[in-house]
């Protein structure tokens, strides 16, 4: 396996614990749960465009985790103000940070291949 292989495997774990965090959380609220769903469901929908950019090693595929990550950590504070439920909120904390560095450090790791070119002047070898 490759290091961009085991990048990816990390960040698509990553991404699933942290709906599982979300969905913990959102099981312990008792107001607002409606829109928690809906917030739920809209994550669920783009972390699939993620995994997707991820799968075909899109260059905007860390960058859009990166954000993901940054959203989900957001919400888990929204969450937390609700519940008070603090084994779960750290246990997320712990996961979106983690995806966020592990996003950061991947974001630049892109190879741009040079452009051939060829000599078609007067200074050209016979």
């Amino acid at each position: 396996m490759k290091l961009n292989d085991i990048k990816m495997i990390v960040t698509v774990l990553l991404l699933g614990l942290s709906l599982f965090t979300a969905l913990l959380l959102e099981s312990r609220m008792h107001a607002g749960y409606a829109i928690q769903l809906v917030i739920i469901l809209i994550g669920i929908i783009l972390m699939a465009c993620a995994l997707f950019g991820l799968w075909i090693e899109a260059e905007w595929a860390y960058p859009f985790t990166l954000v993901l990550f940054a959203l989900s950590l957001a919400n888990l504070v929204w969450m937390f103000t609700t519940t008070k439920a603090f084994l779960p909120f750290s246990f997320g904390l712990l996961i979106n940070v983690a995806g966020i560095v592990m996003c950061l450090a991947s974001v630049g790791d892109y190879t741009y291949q040079e452009l051939e070119t060829y000599e078609t002047g007067k200074s050209r070898k016979k």
